[in-house]
């Protein structure tokens, strides 16, 4: 048994027609992405195909894959038993969570995998496959009821001296005297230091800042806001503000490293231009790109497009191909997740050259960590300004319970990550009006004012001009 994904980009480009003539099939039945079962002979394999057709249609990519190759194993070891899917038993999953376990699988994983066959057998016992489910429920327990210890959140937040090392040792090559490391030979340093300040001084996740257009983060000489939706976790709509420093940032490597890696990406992009999201027209003031994908003519606001979209827009202007993505690679498309991660990692082995001359964490620092030191140091922020307001009160003074719950710093700072509502009563809250100058303040004097990234590479390149 394999997997395989639809992809219909190759069979609806006008060459791939006429090479199969006119019985080609205009409308896909199958969606692009949706995955397929099939067996030795590559045929389809039933009721897994129809299951799979079924169950993605409302998941989100990265949903789909991980639920279709956790299906995948499914199968392969009922196949392993000579057991089809119609005749699974309870010792049948019994067998398989043993297997899992024995081969490493963390209970956190088996949870995410016993969604999917919970989901399998319920929808076969609906639809009259099965006359039963294959698991004894008593009381909340069975089989199939994920057992997940309950721990805290691991939160790491880097000090401010551990995020200068990261940021100009680890990612900028310098060395711990401050000093260009002339023997450095890393790639894009100037763009993986703005990622890194970007998810260090906005908390947005990876999937999140990783997918960013460039148009969707403007200099204006100030800070400036964005709306996410598509990307963040759970399609939770919400705005994040970027500081006027990581602005700088930004408009830094846009003007170094992006212009030169795009230049030296024009051969690799005109070869992917067929199955690329070709931009017609950007309208900054509604927020909104006019695309052509597949042959279909879209209107979309920019947090409603999706990241696998994201990934392949671009405009095609007389000076050559444009990436609307904010970070691009060397092949003019942008890294994808496990090349950040890897880009992390190199951070990492970096700083370990230069251990005990650098503050370092204990462990390895991750993109997510970053997302962590936000919320410690904006929590810090939030804190002093609450209890500015409190002594500013008048001594017999009470605010309203409204005023409390708006200048709660634990429920400003879930707004700002985009973490779930405690309550209904959450929806009726207004915005902190100057929570963009609060997020300002906190990362200013939480910056190093004496000398910053930004300034060090402009007085390289000022140095290195003839």
């Amino acid at each position: 048994m394999d997997l395989y994904f639809a992809d219909w980009s190759l069979v609806s480009r006008p060459d791939r027609l006429k090479a199969v003539g006119s019985d080609a099939i205009s409308t896909p039945r199958v969606p692009d992405g949706t995955p397929v079962l099939v067996d030795n002979s590559m045929r389809p394999v039933e009721p897994w195909c129809t299951f799979l057709g079924l169950y993605s249609q409302n998941l989100r990519r990265n949903s789909v894959v991980s639920y279709a190759r956790d299906a995948l194993e499914f199968g392969r070891f009922l196949e392993t038993r000579g057991v089809g899917v119609l005749d699974v038993s309870e010792s049948d999953l019994v067998a398989y969570r043993a297997d899992r376990f024995a081969s490493g699988v963390s209970p956190r994983s088996w949870a995410r995998q016993l969604v999917v066959i919970r989901a399998l057998f319920t929808y076969l016992y609906e639809t009259g496959r099965r006359d039963s489910l294959p698991w004894i429920q008593v009381g909340s327990r069975s089989v199939v009821t994920p057992r997940i210890p309950r721990t805290e959140m691991d939160v790491r937040a880097l000090s401010h001296a551990q995020w200068v090392a990261l940021r100009d040792v680890g990612f900028g090559g310098e060395l711990p005297t401050g000093e260009l490391d002339r023997s450095y030979r890393g790639r894009s340093t100037v763009r993986n230091a703005c990622a890194a300040e970007l998810a260090l001084t906005t908390g947005m996740r990876l999937t999140e800042w990783s997918t960013l257009l460039d148009v969707e983060v403007r200099s204006e000489g100030a800070g400036t806001s964005l709306v996410l939706e598509a990307c963040a976790k759970n399609g939770r709509r919400r705005r994040v503000y970027v500081p006027a420093s990581t602005v700088q940032t930004v408009e830094l490597y846009r003007n170094t490293e992006r212009k030169s890696l795009v230049r030296k990406a024009q051969a690799s992009l005109r070869r992917k231009l067929p199955n690329m999201a070709v931009v017609h027209d950007v309208d900054l003031p509604a927020g909104k790109l006019v695309y052509t994908l597949n042959g279909d003519e879209r209107r979309d606001e920019f947090a409603t497009i999706p990241p696998e979209t994201r990934r392949v827009l671009v405009k095609v202007t007389p000076g050559g191909i444009e990436p609307l993505s904010l970070f691009v690679g060397r092949g003019g498309v942008p890294p994808s997740q496990r090349r950040w991660h890897q880009y992390f990692e190199e951070a990492n082995d970096r700083l370990a050259n230069f251990e005990g001359q650098v503050p370092m964490m204990s462990v390895a620092v991750t993109p997510h960590d970053l997302r962590h030191t936000f919320a410690v140091v904006m929590l810090r922020s939030l804190q002093a300004r609450a209890a500015q307001l409190e002594r500013s009160r008048p001594k017999h003074g009470f605010g309203t319970i409204s005023e409390h719950i708006i200048h709660n710093p634990l429920l400003t700072l879930q707004r700002l990550l985009g973490h779930a509502s405690p309550s209904t009563t959450m929806v009726y809250l207004r915005y902190v009006d100057e929570s963009d100058e609060l997020i300002q303040r906190a990362f200013e004097s939480w910056s190093d004012n004496e000398r910053d990234y930004a300034s060090y590479v402009l007085a390289q390149i000022e140095a290195q001009r003839p």
